[in-house]
């Protein structure tokens, strides 16, 4: 049963992602973009971090002095103060702005929660609230906005943790023995032959890639529309496009199927105060050339994957049995995630007002995205691009990040993108300026 004290432990994906930066050399920064009319005083930015800081960004993981409990979250204060950059951006410098607040550390261990910063853009301002996802997934950040009430950190036993988990690894490890397919037991034995490689010496990798950019905007009513017309929704068409990305771009062995990652969220309600609710899961969708056509397939297969997924796809063993485990056999059974798909699709949905509204104003837009940083290291993971999708007013707005080994500059990318666009009868303009892009379907 969850509580509200267990949606304060940290979960198997909170774990992995705080051990991502060892891992896989890189670790996973979700940011929010507002782009705001008229100008932003210091004082009002200054009392939307006050704000933000009573809420649930600022907690940091605390361990337990008792064996079997989890780690849990514990209220604490963000000492990174609000970034005022005073210089005025332009659609030309608006992006590198947005990256340099993506690449500004925040380490787990240190007391720089997240990061809140603003500039001067236009006739307006660009707000940026950058975090790290290990604190928080995307709709959780999202919640967290939206949040008018500061957190209230219940009152929890470690040694009741302790025994809740010890308890629930001996009946659910013994009824998961008896009924796990024969694959799935498998699935364990060999992820645990693997950690006897993984003590030899690390294979030399490349330096990691930081991914190139590209924010676009397309009417919702069109999205919906064009989806429809095509037997899909506007998450498949979402789903579809990221695929068709990874098709045309990313040299893959003939017809080798793209894996598509999609996360799906495991929050009950608005006011659930886990820190990542979510399992990312692969679809698997056909290689080969880009598909244009009929999204029911896609619809299908998107259906049966999340029917059979849930919180039971996060680890390969049940989930109390996994935290009681030591830490490298806990990393070996831990579900591959979102790094080990070729490309992360994330719908978030239509954002609420409490979302669009900063500082007493209304957003003109709002874009999200997903940033490895310092950037991702292609041998130790399979990801090469993500897409966020996220509705704000009358516009969706799709933030795409690539590697620049298959994507090029965020310029290419915009075009690639673009041109990916129009071949589904989608008008894009770019988030930064109002202008449209001239790429044709074909």
């Amino acid at each position: 049963m969850t509580t509200r004290t267990t949606r304060w432990r940290l979960n198997p994906t909170d774990e992995m992602l705080h051990q991502a930066a060892t891992a896989l050399g890189s670790s996973r920064i979700v940011q929010v973009l507002w782009r705001l009319p008229g100008p932003l005083p210091e004082r009002e930015l200054h009392a939307e971090w006050q704000r933000l800081d009573r809420g649930l960004l600022s907690r940091t993981a605390a361990g337990s002095a008792v064996p079997g409990a989890r780690r849990k979250w514990v209220a604490a204060s963000n000492t990174h103060r609000p970034a005022i950059d005073r210089t005025p951006l332009t659609p030309d410098t608006a992006l590198a702005w947005a990256d340099a607040q993506a690449l500004t550390p925040l380490p787990a261990d240190s007391s720089r929660l997240w990061r809140l910063a603003a500039a001067p853009y236009a006739e307006g301002c660009l707000v940026s609230l950058t975090v790290p996802h290990f604190r928080s997934d995307g709709m959780g950040l999202l919640h967290a906005i939206a949040a008018r009430t500061p957190a209230r950190q219940p009152h929890d036993s470690d040694v009741t943790d302790a025994l809740g988990q010890t308890t629930r690894a001996l009946t659910r490890t013994l009824s998961w023995l008896l009924r796990e397919p024969r694959h799935r037991r498998q699935d364990v034995l060999r992820a645990l032959a693997t950690l006897s490689a993984s003590g030899r010496a690390p294979q030399p990798a490349s330096t990691p890639r930081y991914f190139s950019t590209a924010v676009l905007t397309v009417p919702a009513d069109t999205w919906h529309d064009v989806a429809r017309r095509h037997h899909g929704t506007g998450n498949t068409l979402l789903l579809e496009i990221a695929a068709n990305l990874v098709r045309t771009h990313v040299p893959r062995a003939h017809r080798q199927d793209v894996q598509v990652g999609v996360p799906m969220s495991l929050r009950r309600c608005a006011g659930d105060e886990q820190a990542n609710a979510l399992v990312v899961v692969p679809l698997r969708l056909p290689g080969g050339a880009a598909h244009h056509q009929d999204l029911r397939p896609t619809r299908h297969a998107t259906r049966t994957l999340l029917e059979h997924s849930g919180a039971h796809s996060a680890t390969l063993v049940p989930e109390a049995l996994w935290h009681l485990l030591p830490s490298r056999a806990a990393a070996a059974l831990k579900a591959p995630g979102a790094q080990q798909t070729d490309v992360v699709a994330s719908n978030f949905g239509r954002a609420e007002q409490d979302v669009t509204r900063f500082a007493g104003r209304t957003a003109e837009s709002l874009a999200l995205r997903t940033m490895n940083v310092p950037g991702l290291v292609p041998e130790r993971a399979r990801l090469r691009a993500s897409l966020c999708l996220v509705q704000s007013g009358r516009e969706m707005t799709v933030t795409v990040t690539g590697m620049p080994d298959h994507f090029g500059d965020s310029a290419h990318l915009r075009h690639l993108v673009s041109e990916e666009f129009a071949a589904w009868g989608l008008p894009v303009r770019s988030w930064w300026t109002s202008t449209p892009h001239p790429v044709r379907k074909g």
